[in-house]
């Protein structure tokens, strides 16, 4: 196995994407979760650190998600 084939690096983008649109903070705890998760998994947080990424990251990735379905059908429409 190789060193980095635990990295989830989908979510590492949809987080560096958070924080490049200000929704998180780089320093902040949420985003510290966060690269836990993208390097560890969700198991490795603890009952706080799962409350947390559930209350914070999850729905800011599921709000991001849809912002970023509705930018691109926008501009499928502008194509046609």
């Amino acid at each position: 196995m190789e060193h980095n084939d635990h990295i989830n690096y989908e979510l590492h983008d949809r987080i560096e994407d958070l924080v490049g649109e200000g929704i998180i903070e780089e320093k902040s705890a949420s985003y510290g979760v966060a690269l836990q998760v993208i390097y560890n998994g969700y198991g490795s947080l603890s009952p706080e650190q799962r409350a947390l990424y559930d209350a914070v990251i999850a729905p800011a990735l599921q709000k991001r998600s849809i912002e970023l379905e509705m930018i691109r059908i926008m501009n499928l429409n502008l194509i046609d």
